[in-house]
């Protein structure tokens, strides 16, 4: 395990490896008879495998992992994709492409979040095997202290588009563990993405945009309305205290205790779906 010279750490089975990477294919790749999935796949293999490049186990700079993992790729396809890499310092450095998001929830606020990149409504940023399309350059990069107590919920669309902060906050603080908090969120997003009298996030966000129902039809007072049928990623994890050793070279593991910080839900809306 990573010692850390502070007296904080996120509860990561694999602490050394990305804290998160989702990805989201979109539907015209299966239009092609391309399995959108193989794409998001090797990517994500490709991701865990540079984590041991040296220069990356210096400077963890995800946007350089994204980089490495992204021009090693062979499958066809697309994906957006958020990763994040915990610096021995405890900043949390992250490169997101695309409109997966990352809530980072302290005292029963959401203190910071990651919003989605789009070109237009709906239609998000996505690291590609064609030529024509978004690179590692594009990324959104950023960084975030991390404090005691920190909770981090971190999610493909299908989460955030359904689910409200209010609602995220909520169900964190209410459930007893991390592994709990990521089995409701997606449970309830999932809940949410099929009701269509749920006045989502997504159908909010999709009127503030201009896309309602006809005029018509607003006349008899209806509104655009519903949840987001879409998959559903959610990474649940928490910051805790741990004892440090007086040498920082020392090996922390035993002291950190169990290793149940961290937990990862997904959930489908298409029932057919596997």
């Amino acid at each position: 395990m990573l010692s850390l010279p502070i007296a904080m750490l996120v509860e990561y089975l694999l602490l050394r490896m990305v804290f998160q990477v989702i990805l989201l294919s979109t539907d015209r790749w299966a239009e092609k008879d391309v399995n959108p999935a193989l794409f998001s796949r090797e990517l994500m293999r490709n991701s865990s495998n540079f984590l041991n490049d040296a220069e990356l186990q210096v400077n963890r700079d995800p946007q350089s992992l994204l980089m490495k993992a992204h021009a090693a790729t062979s499958s066809i396809g697309s994906a957006t994709v958020i990763i994040a890499m915990l610096e021995k310092t405890g900043t949390l450095k992250i490169a997101s492409e695309g409109d997966c998001g990352l809530k980072i929830i302290r005292k029963g606020q959401v203190m910071f979040s990651i919003y989605p990149q789009e070109h237009y409504f709906d239609c998000p940023y996505q690291i590609s095997s064609e030529a024509v399309g978004q690179t590692y350059q594009d990324a959104l990069v950023c960084s975030v202290n991390l404090m005691e107590g920190d909770t981090i919920v971190s999610g493909s669309d299908g989460l955030f588009d359904n689910i409200f902060d209010q609602e995220i906050i909520s169900i964190v603080s209410e459930s007893p563990g991390v592994d709990e908090a990521a089995k409701a969120l997606a449970e309830l997003a999932r809940k949410h993405s099929v009701d269509v009298t749920f006045d989502s996030p997504y159908s909010i966000e999709a009127r503030s945009r201009g896309f309602d129902v006809p005029w018509w039809k607003k006349l008899l007072g209806a509104k655009l309305i519903g949840g987001k049928m879409d998959d559903i990623t959610v990474v649940v994890a928490k910051v805790k205290t741990v004892a440090v050793p007086e040498d920082e070279g020392g090996d922390i593991e035993q002291q950190q205790g169990n290793e149940q910080g961290i937990a990862v839900a997904v959930a489908s809306a298409e029932q057919n779906e596997e």
